[in-house]
């Protein structure tokens, strides 16, 4: 073809190019936004209902399953009573406060730990050989039967609880940075390898972003056991948080601030996930995009 008739074709094509229409993102509507949200509030109301049914229907007593109202005034009560009325009344914020304060230094040990000792045994097979096996043998002991060596330790109070915390979620956070690591798309490693990356630099620029889902899997597994965790250590070995006022309150039979512990106990873990969530967002949008969750 001469240029000639090459510049025409392309002067013949050029209107429909023009004409073709162009396509705009559509804003999804307030509804679409809050579908997410609306969906997941289906079951928890169906749970009250259920709750609720139970409790009208009287198969259990009052006293010990109450109604789903009467949780709430002490929860309420919990939250905004007058401290000088005795009994749990304003005590909900020190409570989370003291909670909140082991979680979290227990968490961020067991993260730093998890993620300094999981890179490497993941990334090197000697390392692997030599810290796997008792990484896994440590792992299937429950964290209830650590409490008396605590107590040796570390005694009655926030070192004990921190303890307790840090050693049950560093597992998770451990083993998911570890799977990660090793599991890194070989793809991409023979990529970093014909780049001209070794070492430190194909750990770091390669196969730590190819891992980062596995990790923060493990973190949000960490979270939520720290939560549990926090439960039993001061049940065993503090006098203060939400767990010790689970405790008091059942050995006084006020099972309305039982269960207004529980409800409290959920919703902090359900925040603390979200913040992960948040930050995983913003850390792995290249995952995001390319997840089965883009195309739908």
């Amino acid at each position: 073809m001469s240029m000639k008739s090459a510049d025409a074709a392309l002067r013949a094509t050029a209107p429909a190019r023009a004409a073709a229409p162009v396509r705009t993102l559509a804003r999804p509507s307030l509804l679409a936004s809050l579908a997410p949200a609306l969906l997941g509030l289906v079951v928890p109301g169906a749970f009250l209902v259920l709750w609720w049914g139970v409790v009208a229907a009287g198969v259990f007593p009052p006293s010990v399953l109450p109604s789903p109202f009467t949780v709430a005034a002490a929860a309420f009560d919990w939250a905004f009573g007058d401290p000088q009325n005795g009994g749990y009344s304003g005590t909900l914020a020190q409570a989370i406060w003291a909670s909140g304060q082991r979680v979290l230094l227990g968490y961020a040990i067991a993260m730093a730990l998890g993620v300094a000792i999981g890179v490497p045994t993941g990334a090197s097979r000697l390392m692997g050989h030599l810290v796997d096996p008792f990484i896994h043998l440590l792992r299937p002991i429950p964290v209830t039967a650590w409490v008396p060596l605590s107590l040796v330790f570390f005694g009655f109070g926030f070192k004990g609880a921190v303890f307790l915390v840090a050693l049950g979620s560093f597992f998770p956070i451990v083993v998911n940075t570890i799977e990660g690591v090793r599991g890194a798309n070989r793809s991409l490693v023979k990529v970093g390898r014909m780049l001209g990356a070794r070492g430190w630099r194909l750990l770091w620029y390669f196969i730590l972003p190819a891992s980062l889902p596995s990790v923060f899997v493990g973190l949000r597994l960490g979270m939520g056991i720290s939560w549990v965790l926090i439960i039993v250590a001061e049940m065993m070995s503090v006098k203060s948080g939400i767990g010790y006022t689970l405790l008091d309150a059942y050995s006084f039979g006020r099972f309305d601030v039982v269960i207004a512990a529980m409800i409290v106990l959920g919703v902090m873990g359900f925040l603390s996930d979200r913040v992960i969530v948040a930050v995983q967002s913003v850390a792995l949008r290249w995952h995001r995009e390319v997840s089965i969750h883009a195309e739908q």
